[in-house]
Formats: structure tokens, C-alpha cells, sequence
């Protein structure tokens, strides 16, 4: 049974996905952010203030999802909008969404289907999900037609030695295990458009099959290459989600999860701040031993609040101060500092407003 066999060839028109998650992401932002925060969120870059914006203004499903992306094709896709008449510039490169921009976000929400990317949770989880599974794939279906020959797609040492071992458990039934994913993966491609399912199927590589690149895709289904990456993704957030539930549809898929402990996505120096931490150094004696300042231990500290879902609000700040200052951020619904700061008539630093903010804006949290 070949692989191949799983969808049709459909034809596929031009798409604009790329555009539209700009747009959603300059909505959400509400004009308080530059583009090239965007721009940054998109890469995944991996600073304070980006996973901050992706807590703060909600955007997090978007967090990575680009990692190749390049500045001038960003800017190419602004300069788009524009002209389509969907944005408009102010100074210091901040959008403003048009009416009819808003419009376009409104009409098309079911056509793009941006609901299943979840960037910031899964974060790196899914490319090792998917290079194993290519991987064995290839592999597999080389070896149950007795072809020992083949250059690997991928010579990542982690993900050879991760399927050695996987081999080591179906050396004797490669075939069995072949016909036990083709059914896995028939069943979710059914599930999905058509036009993405062809997308991964064209990707894979197999026995005298090499997966289409970007760029081939690109042409074949008259796509740019930024909208292919972006549909790949999508569909393979949305495989990583279906094989994480609890059921036995996908028990070959399962194997190939990242199996690694749960790290918070905060950046390599709040990291070692949040070590510090855990042993029970105060801010100032963490700032004092690491030789920084206070106010960026205090930076590090509001990343582990929008990280971590189980985050420690009252080692910080006590219960009074946290109720009023979120009573305030609520009732005027907005992330400005200053404003907030002002409203309470100075009483508070920008620290504790910060951790508040960041504390109620943890998606897990809800």
C-alpha cells in the first residue's frame, strides 16, 4: 500500500495566509507595538520582549511558526497590505488596521483556519516530532522493498539515534509497522482539507520518492513558499495535537512525541535567574551574585510569570496589592503602564504592575 495513494492531486488556487496572520497579529496588538514586533514573534526570537508581547497581547499561537522567515519578505507582505488598502503606516512603523482590513479578518477566520497553530506551547516539540517521522518513513519503506542505499534526509545525530533505537523494536516487522502508520496518518489527512493533505503527503520521502521541496510545492500548487510553510505547520500542529490525546488511533505516532521534561520558554538568562530562584535568593542578592541589575532580574521574573502557569505571585507582591492592581487593569482594559500607574495615583511601581499584568495574561491560567 503506498503512501502516495492517501489523497488525490487537487488543484490549488493562490493563498494568502501569510497576510492574514500579519493582519490578526496587528489587530491584536492594538497599535501599541511596532511591525517588527511581529516580525520577531513570527521567527520565534527568543528575548524578553517578544515572549512577552506573544503573552501579553495574546499572539502566542503565532510564536515561531517562521523560523526562515526574512526580513524583506515580511516587508514585502506590509507593503502589501498597504496597498491593498488593509493597513495604514503611522510614525515609528505602527499599523493601523483599515476598515476594510478589519473586514477581511472577519470574513475569512473559517478560510484559514489560523486556529490550529499553537507555536508557543509546542515551540520546538514539533520539528523533532516531524523529523523522526520522516526519518522513519524513509527508512522503512527503503527497507521493506530490500533497499539498503539511501541518503537520510536529515543527518541530525539525535534524531538517527533516536530511530536506531525505534528500529530495534520492528526490524522483524518493518512492513506491519509501515501499514500501521499509513492507517494513522490516512485517517487524520481524511480529516484535513485536501489541498493540505496533498501538501504532507508531497513532503514525505519514501522508496524511490523524494519529497518535494518548498519551492517545488510552491509551484505545483501556485503558492508562495512563505504559504507553504505556514500550511506544513499548520498541519502538523494539528497532527502533534490529535497524537498527544489520550486514545489508541495514533499509538505508532505516539512513539515519536518529544519526549523531553517540560522547560519553560523564557530566554537563557531568565533561566538562570529562575536557578537562583529556586534555591531562595532575594532579587537584589540574585542581581548582586549575577552582576546585573535588579531591574533586569525583575525582567526575568515577569517572564517566569507569563510562562509558568504555577507561578508564585505572592513571593513578589502580597494579595492586596495584587486585587487592586487587578481591579484597575480590568476595568480599563489596557496593557499601557503608565496609564495603569497613573490611575492608581502613583502607589505602585512599574514591577508590580508588570507581574500583575503578566500573571493574568498566562494563557494556561486563563
Amino acid at each position: 500500500m503506498s503512501i502516495k495513494n492517501v489523497v488525490r492531486l487537487n488543484k490549488v488556487g493562490d493563498s494568502l495566509l501569510f497576510q492574514y496572520i500579519i493582519l490578526e497579529c496587528l489587530r491584536k496588538i492594538k497599535q501599541e507595538r511596532t511591525t517588527a514586533s511581529v516580525y520577531h514573534l513570527l521567527k520565534g526570537k527568543r528575548s524578553s520582549q517578544t515572549i512577552q508581547d506573544a503573552h501579553v497581547y495574546r499572539i502566542g499561537d503565532y510564536f515561531g511558526i517562521l523560523k526562515k522567515l526574512n526580513r524583506s519578505t515580511f516587508e514585502n507582505a506590509i507593503d502589501d497590505l498597504i496597498k491593498n488598502n488593509y493597513i495604514l503606516m503611522k510614525n515609528s512603523n505602527i499599523a493601523i488596521l483599515t476598515e476594510k482590513g478589519i473586514a477581511h479578518l472577519n470574513n475569512n477566520q473559517e478560510k484559514y483556519g489560523t486556529h490550529y497553530f499553537n507555536g508557543m506551547e509546542y515551540s520546538n516539540e514539533v520539528d523533532i516530532f516531524y523529523l523522526r517521522l520522516q526519518l522513519a518513513i524513509q527508512t522503512y519503506s527503503n527497507l521493506a522493498n530490500n533497499c539498503h542505499q539511501f541518503v537520510p534526509l536529515t543527518d541530525d545525530r539525535m534524531i538517527q539515534k533516536f530511530l536506531k533505537e525505534h528500529y530495534k523494536q520492528y526490524k522483524s516487522n518493518v512492513s506491519i509497522w509501515l501499514h500501521d502508520v499509513y492507517l494513522e496518518l490516512f485517517d487524520f489527512l481524511e480529516a484535513i482539507p485536501m489541498t493540505q493533505a496533498q501538501l504532507f503527503v508531497d513532503r514525505l520521502s519514501g522508496f524511490n520518492k523524494i519529497g518535494l521541496s518548498f519551492n517545488q510545492l510552491a509551484v505545483k500548487n501556485k503558492l508562495t513558499v512563505t504559504d507553504v510553510s505556514l500550511n506544513l505547520t499548520s498541519i502538523l500542529h494539528r497532527l502533534y495535537t490529535d497524537v498527544n490525546k489520550d486514545n489508541n488511533h495514533t499509538r505508532q505516532l505516539k512513539q515519536f512525541l518529544y519526549d523531553q521534561p517540560d522547560t519553560l520558554l523564557i530566554t537563557q538568562s531568565a533561566n538562570k535567574t529562575l536557578e537562583w530562584l529556586v534555591k531562595g535568593f532575594s532579587i537584589e542578592q540574585i542581581a548582586n551574585i549575577r552582576k546585573l541589575k535588579t531591574s533586569t532580574i525583575e525582567d526575568h521574573i515577569i517572564e517566569m510569570a507569563y510562562a509558568d502557569s504555577a507561578f508564585d505571585l505572592a513571593r513578589f507582591i502580597d494579595a492586596n496589592t495584587y486585587h487592586v492592581i487587578k481591579t484597575a487593569f480590568r476595568q480599563m482594559q489596557t496593557t499601557k503602564l503608565k496609564e495603569i500607574r497613573e490611575a492608581l495615583n502613583n502607589q505602585y511601581n512599574y514591577f508590580q504592575i508588570r507581574l500583575v499584568l503578566a500573571y493574568e495574561s498566562n494563557q494556561k491560567r486563563g
